[in-house]
């Protein structure tokens, strides 16, 4: 458990480094320096980008739909449940694993922003599914909730064509410093790609007993993340909570609390770019944490985060003349290792169903 006392010691307040929506749409911005302090070997691996339309008004529509389906009869939210597909579709609660503990802490509900039904990767790709053990399954809609598709596909999508835009400029970045890296890799991953997964959360209000969320890795490409609300009840709560909320680990394995606007979105680094750039990029550990003071207020938390990656049968691999294991995570990160998950050759759904079995 992380308590006040660690947190008050541990850890300092961090604002990250800003893109305006702007410049990141100007594809004739030089971003390699600002890139680099927010990605490279001694950045956070998270970036907020301010000014996007309609993105404050999308938020609103949907982040308290997170609560009203949270609070919908267990029998009904079972029948949401996709565990054959990892339950990477519909609602899911207590399946995930950390430090050995399923944990109960929060509510998911997982869906692609992008397309209803998955691509048909062709009959050459069957092995692939069955190899990965991954069942690509239709999106499924709770229609106690009509407004939730809508809301969860505008403000979804939203977020993966904003970090499109992001994304040619890393991938600028990322060809500045090995220039055998395929130019363009990420803007393709994430404008192709339909292995995207909106993941609608609600962490629920109780005891400090524990994490809201330990500590991890995404192994996308690149995470989009929206500013949390606090909701008492079923009221929206003016509130920042100056304790707890995201917690990330920089380059150095220290501990920091990311300070994030309303109206920005954050977007952080996945293990996918870490691994196909060669540890150019890194992953960014995180975790959420629940302070003592949204116990005392009996506040829970709701928040949206979109995973974008590439292509299933994409193939993971290091740059041209850069060591495989300069992809790896740092052992100070203390999360699952990436070794045992990914190796050369491998698919994107084969190391995607890796990661999903050690979460699980």
């Amino acid at each position: 458990m992380l308590n006040k006392i660690f947190i008050r010691a541990y850890f300092q307040t961090v604002k990250a480094v800003r893109f305006t929506f702007d410049e990141i749409q100007n594809c004739s911005s030089n971003l390699n320096a600002k890139i680099e302090e927010a990605y490279g070997s001694h950045g956070l691996g998270l970036a907020i980008v301010s000014g996007i339309p309609n993105y404050s008004k999308m938020r609103l529509e949907l982040l308290p739909l997170a609560q009203k389906l949270a609070i919908q009869p267990k029998e009904y939210l079972k029948s949401l449940e996709r565990p054959e597909a990892f339950h990477s579709k519909g609602w899911s609660c207590g399946v995930e694993q950390f430090k050995g503990k399923f944990d109960k802490s929060k509510g998911s509900f997982y869906n692609n922003p992008n397309y209803d039904t998955p691509h048909d990767l062709g009959k050459e790709y069957e092995h692939l599914i069955k190899k990965g053990s991954l069942i690509r399954l239709d999106n499924v809609w709770p229609n106690r909730i009509p407004e939730l598709e809508g809301a969860f596909k505008n403000l979804g999508r939203l977020m993966v064509d904003t970090g499109a835009l992001l994304s040619y400029h890393i991938d600028k970045y990322i060809y500045s410093k090995c220039n055998t890296y395929e130019m363009g890799k990420l803007y393709r991953y994430i404008r192709s790609g339909d292995s995207h997964v909106g993941r609608l959360l609600h962490y629920f209000d109780g005891p400090n007993t524990d994490e809201w969320c330990g500590w991890h890795n995404d192994h996308s490409a690149l995470t989009a993340l929206t500013c949390p609300i606090y909701m008492h009840n079923d009221k929206i709560v003016d509130y920042t909570d100056k304790e707890g909320g995201l917690l990330a680990k920089n380059r150095y394995a220290e501990i920091m609390k990311v300070g994030m606007d309303p109206d920005c979105l954050a977007f952080q680094i996945g293990e996918t770019a870490q691994i196909v750039s060669g540890g150019i990029v890194e992953a960014t550990p995180h975790c959420v944490v629940k302070s003592d003071e949204t116990v005392r207020r009996q506040l829970n938390r709701n928040t949206f985060a979109v995973f974008m990656g590439p292509l299933f049968n994409e193939v993971l691999n290091v740059p041209k003349g850069i060591d495989k294991n300069k992809a790896l995570n740092k052992p100070a990160y203390n999360i699952p290792s990436l070794l045992g998950r990914w190796d050369e050759n491998m698919t994107f759904l084969e190391y995607s169903a890796n990661s999903f079995k050690a979460y699980s």
